[in-house]
């Protein structure tokens, strides 16, 4: 029955091939090394692909996607990930420091699996190869002696490292850092802290990431480069951001927005049955949606924070849907716990009034293209510049953990459901994103399938050959500084001399003391 299964699934996406006059491609997808919420992204973009028709072979921790007659998973054997606790790195930074020591031992560990090693012995074969840019250096031994374009997709979506790879240099005081939680607008002091920022992510990054990965895969890859000239040889950068989420940013023909890549319309009637009845009976006053994302377990989150948010919670009118592993034993009667939940189908039931969450990329993201204000709890890595964005918006309110107090969530969610500018700024946004002539889905696949036809040679930037001095026209402002300096040099010594030629010849009363005093 699963043999049959599959191969219906593979006449369909042959059959969309062939109407849609795409040829089909063999492209390999590597993301060894990353959380649940970066496989569910990259494991929506192989959906995509192969329902074009497209072969694609994926190379993922953790488990395997769907099955598919188009796709071929290969298990990369690490996914620590997983069992990383988001609270233990926001309370001591030396938990993720830990973490990046790790990338070694994992790399080497990934090419000593026979089914990774017969991967990379038939690189040359694909049409394209597309890699996290996200910590995922260590698939660049696929890249050696390959002609096949490739591709990155970041999670993170836009980050002034990344972008200037490509010669796109966007300054500090308009981007961000990931590691900052700032908005795009910033003030003096935080563009003095995001630039001090951006400098030492670009060092730390090399000295944590880069170098050490690359010694460790030399040992089996001696012709490896680093990394920072691998990145430049993109032919295209896809970007897991949206202008209309994110702000807007100046980008490359190569560098393009695919933010929302999994958003899609809910379908609320194929909830399971006791959320679909809980949320229907929710009356006038609504519910509530609780999730800390798929990174983050659940189960891990400190009691106290739970108990002050269920405290919070039996407070206010609405019910409540929360997914969240290990139920507590004592709910209030407008609060019940789920296991799992289908996200987007939970925001997009119109009962859904306001959703709490930690500000994960794609949450975020669900949300606002689902119509959803939110209350904003970010843990770590990129959740607080997202839900610094948020606030700014109009379309979150945010809290912190460390000081969340019943009252302070009571008047949050009053704050979002009462106030009707969340609700309609998020709902102006929704519109504007569904009213796009393309999903993100589609341009995605879009571009991969125009690289892999026609290749980046009318796309590349000439100004990723600049150095920095060179892009900022730093040698030039010297020469110029030189020349106005020899300029004024000039100008002085010709005035001394008119002065004391003309002047005291003159006026001799103006030329000193006379002969003789």
């Amino acid at each position: 029955m699963q043999h049959a299964r599959l191969a219906l699934l593979g006449l369909l996406a042959l059959l969309a091939s062939l109407l849609t006059g795409a040829a089909a491609a063999d492209i390999l997808v590597l993301t060894p090394f990353g959380s649940r919420s970066v496989r569910g992204l990259f494991g929506a973009l192989t959906e995509g692909l192969a329902a074009r028709g497209h072969a694609v072979t994926l190379v993922t921790s953790g488990a395997a996607p769907r099955p598919h007659a188009n796709v071929t998973h290969v298990q990369a054997p690490h996914s620590s990930l997983d069992q990383m606790d988001l609270f233990e790195v926001r309370r001591d930074a030396a938990a993720f420091r830990l973490w990046l020591r790790a990338l070694p031992s994992v790399a080497r560990r990934l090419y000593e699996d026979p089914a990774v090693m017969a991967l990379w012995r038939r690189r040359h074969h694909f049409d394209a190869i597309i890699i996290n840019s996200a910590a995922n250096e260590m698939a660049f031994p696929f890249l050696l002696g390959v002609s096949a374009p490739f591709i990155t997709l970041a999670p993170a979506g836009t980050e002034p490292l990344q972008l200037s790879y490509l010669g796109n240099m966007v300054s500090p005081a308009a981007l961000p850092s990931v590691v900052v939680p700032y908005h795009d607008t910033l003030s003096l002091w935080e563009r003095l802290v995001n630039t001090l920022a951006t400098g030492v992510l670009r060092a730390y990054f090399w000295r944590s990431v880069g170098r050490p990965l690359t010694a460790a895969l030399r040992d089996t890859f001696p012709d490896l480069p680093d990394p920072h000239q691998v990145y430049p040889r993109q032919a295209l950068a896809l970007l897991n951001r949206h202008h209309l989420l994110d702000g807007a940013l100046p980008l490359l023909p190569n560098q393009v927005e695919v933010g929302c890549l999994a958003c899609r319309p809910a379908q609320p009637h194929t909830l399971p049955q006791e959320v679909l009845a809980w949320l229907e009976g929710a009356g006038e006053a609504g519910a509530v949606y609780f999730s800390l994302g798929s990174f983050q377990d659940s189960s891990s989150i400190p009691l106290e924070y739970v108990d002050t948010l269920l405290n919070a919670f039996s407070k206010l009118p609405q019910r409540f849907v929360l997914k969240l592993s290990g139920s507590p034993r004592i709910l209030p009667p407008n609060v019940k716990v789920f296991e799992w939940l289908p996200q987007q189908d939970v925001l997009g039931h119109p009962a859904i009034r306001v959703f709490v969450t930690h500000c994960g990329k794609h949450s975020a993201a669900e949300s606002v293209y689902h119509g959803v204000p939110m209350v904003g709890l970010p843990i770590t890595f990129d959740q607080p510049r997202t839900c610094a964005r948020l606030a700014r918006r109009g379309e979150a309110v945010v809290l912190q953990w460390e000081s969340l107090t019943v009252q302070a969530v009571v008047e949050a969610v009053r704050e979002v459901t009462e106030d009707r500018r969340y609700s309609e700024r998020v709902k102006a946004v929704s519109t504007r994103l569904k009213a796009q002539k393309e999903t993100a889905m589609e341009k995605a696949v879009w571009w991969i399938e125009y690289i892999t036809k026609y290749d980046d040679s009318f796309l590349k930037f000439s100004g990723k050959d600049l150095s920095l001095t060179q892009y900022l026209l730093l040698d030039v402002l010297a020469i110029l500084l030189c020349v106005l300096l020899l300029t004024l040099a000039v100008l002085f010594l010709l005035l001394r001399f008119l002065y004391r030629r003309l002047w005291v010849r003159l006026w001799p009363w103006g030329g000193g003391k006379a002969k003789g005093e």
